[in-house]
């Protein structure tokens, strides 16, 4: 039997919010984490943009 190819459908492509262009975060090779952005302006951008699960209303 020959295996079937099967195509998936193509993602959709987002767009990078322009405060998030100003990023840079890469782990060295200890697997320390290193950024060029502030811990809090990252935790105040996924305040105001994701949604927490723990407050919403479905169960």
């Amino acid at each position: 039997m020959a295996k079937q190819n099967k195509t998936k459908p193509p993602e959709k492509i987002r767009k990078t919010p322009s405060k998030l262009n100003e990023m840079d975060i890469q782990v060295n090779e200890l697997g320390q984490i290193e950024r060029n952005f502030d811990i809090d302006k990252i935790n105040q951008f996924l305040n105001e943009t994701v949604p927490d699960k723990k407050f919403s209303d479905e169960k």
